[in-house]
Parts: structure tokens; sequence; C-alpha cells
């Protein structure tokens, strides 16, 4: 939605967009892959059966498949390319009833037509719109605020001509988009600022990071209380065969290798169940990754599904912390029978 890092501007909107432009590539000259222009306002949006609030976004048609993956989510129609066209974000339009070929009206709450410089100032104005596409971007703020529509069209809306509010950048890849967009606040200074994907996206990262220390605290606690398993099943083992394995020791079965012995079967148990759980696991996942088979709530989770990844280095690090665990619970019943005298599984047969 808003590329790698996004400079835009916290007063007026920017009267010679190319001179920013050319600033931005001197800037970051080896970093930059492509920019785009663009110009948001907030509006109201009136349609067949409701009025909501809203973002309208003025793009370039020409640029913006460059920096964004916009164009690549219309799920019906088409992106707006005339004057008189818009496209509305999924949830947005569901909010006002409309349709791919409805008509909404979108109002200007701030222009003034007698004083166009007075940006921000002013009565109210509207204007009648053809709805040409729906675009579902997969995250709720957007889907439900955002409305497009091309970039000389909002400006002659918005009696702002020639100007932007702000450059969506696209980087190339694995560069650094936190340094990046440092530097661009850095060498601009107020009103610009810029900001990269995970600084536009703060809260929705920090609450994957706390669910997933909280699901760790979860699983670790699970794999601990399947290991209470393999200690039942190795003490029961332990006293079935305690005939057996007294005699074993009265022939020469040394403390050493009792110790082995049972450690190696609570081990094996262990190998087993995490074998058989990952793969378990992987096969889930990749049913979930392929059907996005678990929906969310979008209102309260951000996006309307559970996207999955396989990410080896936390698979790794759960099968070690699971493994640690499995070889743990084998000690107390290796030690338990290495200890055991002879005489304890003979004494009464």
């Amino acid at each position: 939605m808003n590329s790698d890092v996004i400079l835009y501007t916290r007063g007026r909107p920017i009267d010679d967009p190319q001179s920013i432009r050319e600033r931005i590539i001197k800037i970051l000259p080896t970093q930059i892959k492509s920019l785009t222009p663009t110009f948001i306002s907030e509006v109201m949006i009136s349609g067949p059966v409701g009025v909501s609030g809203g973002v309208l976004e003025g793009i370039e048609n020409e640029t913006l498949h460059l920096a964004t993956e916009i164009p690549d989510r219309v799920i019906e129609g088409k992106l707006a390319d005339k004057l008189d066209e818009v496209s509305l974000g999924f949830y947005l339009a569901e909010k006002v009833g409309a349709k791919v070929g409805d008509s909404i009206r979108i109002i200007i709450p701030f222009v003034s037509e007698e004083d166009d410089q007075d940006y921000g100032i002013g009565n109210p104005r509207s204007v009648e719109k053809k709805v040409v596409g729906i675009v579902k971007m997969g995250m709720y703020k957007y889907d439900s605020r955002f409305l497009f529509a091309p970039i000389e069209s909002v400006r002659e809306l918005l009696k702002q001509p020639g100007k932007i509010t702000s450059f969506k950048i696209k980087l190339n890849d694995n560069e650094d988009t936190v340094a990046a967009a440092g530097l661009l606040t850095d060498h601009f200074g107020y009103p610009f600022r810029a900001k990269d994907w995970s600084q536009l996206n703060r809260n929705l990262l920090y609450s994957i990071e706390l669910e997933k220390v909280v699901i760790s605290i979860i699983l670790t606690a699970i794999v601990i209380v399947a290991a209470f398993n393999t200690v039942s099943t190795l003490v029961m083992m332990i006293h079935d065969k305690t005939k057996e394995l007294s005699i074993l020791k009265a022939m020469g079965f040394t403390s050493k290798k009792a110790f082995r012995l049972f450690a190696l079967i609570g081990m094996s148990i262990g190998i087993v169940g995490i074998a058989s759980g990952v793969l378990g696991g992987l096969v889930v996942n990749q049913i979930i990754a392929n059907t996005r088979l678990v929906d969310l709530p979008p209102d309260v989770y951000h996006i309307g599904y559970l996207p999955v990844i396989h990410n080896w280095k936390e698979i790794g690090t759960i099968i070690g912390i699971a493994f640690l665990i499995s070889l743990l619970s084998a000690l107390y019943p290796a030690i338990t029978v290495s200890r055991r005298s002879p005489l304890d599984g003979i004494r009464y047969e």
C-alpha cells in the first residue's frame, strides 16, 4: 500500500514535486528502485445506502504499479484512470453500499472555491464520481477508508493544481528501510517526514510480537505437560520389568548401561513425538496457507485471514527445546533404574 518508505508533508501540499523528486534521488541514489507521487485528503463519501468518512488518494497510474501493489489488488473492475472515475476499498464499498457502475458523492469539507490558496479553510463542496473498481489490500484500515482517483482529478477537486502531499518510495531488495527513512527525514527537515513500512504498521507488528511470546510460553507448557507422559511411561516400564531388570543386573548389566538404556528409550519417545508433531504441523500450515482456512474479524485483527509461513529458524528452536525437555524427562527414570539393586526385583521371586 505505502511501498517501502513514504515521504510526506505535515504542512501545506508540496508546490514543486519535481524538485523534491530530484532531491530524493540525490539523497538515495543507489537505494531507490522507483517512486510515485500521491495526493491524500480526508473526505466524506455518500453512497446508495450509507455515508462514511474516508481518505481520498490521488494516484499517478503510470508509476503506481512500480512502487506499490495497489493495481494488483483490484478484485473487481479496474483502477480509476479518468477524471470522473473512482475506485473504492472493499469494506468502504460495503459501508456505503456501492458497486462497480454505481455513482457516489464525494464531499470535501474544507475547500474554498472563492479562495483557492486557503488550503483547509472554507465551505464544503461535493462532486459525483462513478465507481469503476473495488480494491482489497487485505488490511482493514486501508480497505475500510481509502478510495483512489487519478491525481489530476484530486488536484482539481481540492483546487491544488500541480501539488502533491507525499511520495511512495520503492527501494532495491535488502536495503535498510529504517535507515533510508531516517536519512530522508534528516535531509528534508520540517515539515517533511519519512516513515518506513514497519513504522507505519508499528502497532500491528508489536501485537504480533506480543502474541508470539504468549504462544511460545503456552507451547512450552504443553511440551512440559507432554513430557510427564514420558516420565510416567518409563516409571511404569521400570515397575513392570523389575524382575527382568534385576536378572540382567545379576548377570552383569551395569548401572551405567541401565541408565543409558532408559535415557535412550526416553529420547526415542521424544524424537518420535517431535518428528510426528513437526510433520503434522507443517502439513496443517501448508493447508492453511493455500486455502486461507482460518478467517479473522478484520476490524479486530486488522487482517481478514490468518497468514502462515514456515520459519525454519523458529521451527529449529522449537525442536531443540522439545528435545531438551524430552531428555530431561528421561533422566529421573534412568537414574532410578541405575541405582536399583538386583535384590529388589528377585527378593520375592
